[in-house]
């Protein structure tokens, strides 16, 4: 649903498969609507990214644009995502980055889904709700958890393109697996 993502679809000769954290069937499909009224092709799918549906190793490429920060256990996310790349596969994530050493925790979510707030709650909008919970600000340290999942390039780069919406000090990962 991002305009990232729409830019991609029109720029790129590729399959892509686009997703929102949306288990509702019916919001789904109004999603979908909106998606296409937006200039999407095809429908939005619902994935978690710490289960993601694909096979081992039948990706080329993997975009999450400001998702991590809303997963309470991110790190399996980046399993998934080194789980369904192929080697030689890219990943690109962007998320709250402090440029600090560590990871910002501000809640935790326990086995039972209760939220426990370290911090001043965070809301970030999304098309779909009123906002998502922010449980994480990450420091250089998120490089180790990509690492540990089997990437073996990864670095924050700093990408500029005033015509295609990318603007100065929105730092992005790259990782190879």
């Amino acid at each position: 649903m991002t305009p990232a993502f729409l830019w991609l679809q029109r720029h790129l000769r590729a399959d892509l498969h686009g997703s929102e954290f949306q288990p509702d069937p019916d919001k789904l499909h109004a999603l979908s609507q909106s998606f296409r009224s937006a200039g999407g092709i095809g429908d939005v799918s619902f994935q978690d990214v710490t289960q993601l549906s694909f096979e081992d190793a039948s990706l080329d490429a993997i975009t999450s644009f400001d998702v991590l920060e809303h997963v309470p256990d991110y790190s399996k996310a980046i399993a998934e995502f080194g789980r369904t790349l192929r080697p030689g596969g890219v990943c690109v994530a962007t998320f709250p980055f402090t440029d600090g050493p560590s990871t910002v925790v501000r809640a935790k979510m326990d086995e039972q889904g209760a939220v426990t707030h370290l911090l001043e709650p965070e809301y970030h909008g999304d098309p779909i709700g009123d906002g998502v919970l922010c449980f994480y600000h990450f420091g250089w340290d998120v490089l180790d958890n990509f690492r540990a999942a089997g990437f073996r390039s990864v670095r924050m780069v700093m990408p500029w393109n005033h015509d295609q919406g990318c603007l100065y000090g929105l730092w992005s990962l790259m990782a190879i697996r």
